[in-house]
């Protein structure tokens, strides 16, 4: 071969291999020259390309799918309805409904039926309670002995979680057919201070001003008092719980004169499914106001059935 033609073939192959070792693709070899001036190169081989780096073949979607997703594109995200203002009033009640029966035999005879029940909703820090009781009694002899319905409202307003907790409201009305007087309204309000607070122990203070009349009795007029309510409770096991609360309402004008309800309550739990809770109780209502000493001092001792949901 003329010694020219080499050596532009040689020039030539110098140039090109750099370009394409350069490229990521196929692997060049560069040729070679061999002895005897004969010129030869070695095949270009190419790299054989990953299998699974390969993107598989996905189905399109169908009609129906593209339709749903371009539906749902055009909704945006899925947003709750704001509830009615009476589905926020009547959901998130928690309480509880008493019912018992007692007898008396002796030179009377004498059955009592009581029962009642009360209702609480906490929200945002504060907490509502309605609660109610009824006693019915019918004594030998005698007939009807006993017709007594007590209602109260409370509404507690929480103001932090400081001891000094929040405020409160209060109305109770009282209908006793065996008293002088038709029907008994008390207001009150006031301040709440947590004495205690903790997985068992529960103890409220709440001291504030009242006033209370008799409607159709001796005193049928608006009379100022002081108004201190407090309430306890111990949890002694998973099944017993014990309570207590006092009221007292002592006139301001008269303190010698007042009024004072003490309770104490002994609970234990039959059933955790149904929550039904056996409740043995005492109250004791003082009222040193009434012109008759008679009149001044109810005792009740009761055991209830007790339905809490």
């Amino acid at each position: 071969m003329n010694p020219l033609a080499v050596a532009i073939l040689v020039f030539l192959s110098v140039a090109v291999a750099p370009e394409a070792l350069a490229d990521e693709g196929p692997e060049l070899v560069v040729p070679e020259l061999m002895a005897g001036g004969i010129l030869t190169a070695d095949p270009v081989v190419f790299a054989d390309p990953d299998p699974s780096s390969q993107p598989e073949d996905e189905p399109l979607p169908s009609e129906e799918e593209a339709k749903e997703a371009e539906e749902e594109a055009l909704a945006g995200p899925e947003v709750e309805p704001e509830k009615y203002w009476f589905e926020k009033i009547i959901e998130d009640w928690h309480g509880e409904v008493r019912m018992g029966v007692d007898f008396y035999s002796g030179t009377s005879d004498r059955t009592r039926i009581r029962g009642g029940f009360n209702i609480n909703k906490k929200y945002d820090g504060h907490k509502t309670t309605l609660r109610t009781n009824y006693s019915f009694a019918r004594t030998s002899g005698e007939g009807e002995s006993e017709n007594r319905l007590v209602n109260s409202i409370l509404q507690d307003w929480g103001t932090g979680d400081t001891k000094f907790s929040g405020v409160f409201a209060n109305a109770t009305g009282e209908l006793d057919r065996f008293k002088q007087y038709e029907y008994r309204l008390n207001l009150s309000a006031g301040a709440r201070y947590q004495v205690v607070k903790d997985e068992k122990t529960d103890a409220l203070l709440r001291l504030g001003l009242s006033a209370s009349r008799e409607f159709e009795g001796p005193r049928d007029e608006w009379i100022p008092e002081g108004a201190f309510f407090l309430n306890a409770s111990h949890k002694i096991s998973e099944r017993q719980k014990l309570a207590a609360s006092v009221d007292y309402f002592p006139e301001l004008e008269r303190p010698s004169q007042y009024r004072l309800n003490a309770r104490a309550t002994w609970d234990y739990k039959l059933d955790d499914e149904t929550g039904l809770s056996l409740r043995m109780g005492v109250e004791n209502r003082y009222d040193k106001s009434q012109p008759n000493r008679q009149d001044r001092n109810d005792l009740d001792l009761r055991a209830e059935l007790v339905w809490q949901f």
